[in-house]
């Protein structure tokens, strides 16, 4: 036969009691410290919870969480290593571009020394031009005098 909830409170009291007469730093009333509160909830609420099943779960969790806090930090382990071999990767890049943009600025002064002296030819062969017509005339003033 099951207790009532009013022997499950006077039970309880007379426990609380007893706990209580042993004064706040005994081992019992140390032990029981928060369970009174957690028995009286149990009996106005019809649970059935109590702390040995509540620290088992807690205990479980606790050890999942260092499980994965663990594979966590494996993960934070390999991506930083990842971002060192990207860090790297971009600074063998950024070094490349700072080649070949010195390449470029080389090409880019070849091509114009190039269009310098392409410049300065076309200027002597129009020189040349104007001064074959030049002696044609001549030669045609020659030849006709």
């Amino acid at each position: 036969m099951s207790a009532t909830k009013d022997q499950e409170r006077k039970a309880l009291e007379q426990i609380k009691k007893i706990i209580d007469g042993l004064g706040a730093d005994s081992y019992l009333g140390l032990t029981f410290e928060g369970i009174m509160e957690q028995a009286e909830e149990n009996i106005t609420n019809d649970f059935a919870s109590n702390y040995k099943e509540m620290y088992e779960r807690d205990e479980l969790t606790i050890e999942e969480l260092r499980r994965n806090a663990a594979g966590d930090q494996k993960t934070i382990e390999e991506l930083r290593t990842y971002n060192r071999t990207l860090s790297q990767q971009v600074d063998n890049k950024a070094d490349r571009i700072d080649e070949l943009n010195k390449e470029i600025r080389n090409a880019a002064g070849e091509i114009s020394e190039y269009i310098d002296k392409q410049y300065e030819d076309k200027k002597k062969i129009e020189t040349l031009e104007s001064e074959i017509i030049t002696l044609k005339a001549k030669l045609y003033d020659l030849m006709t005098a």
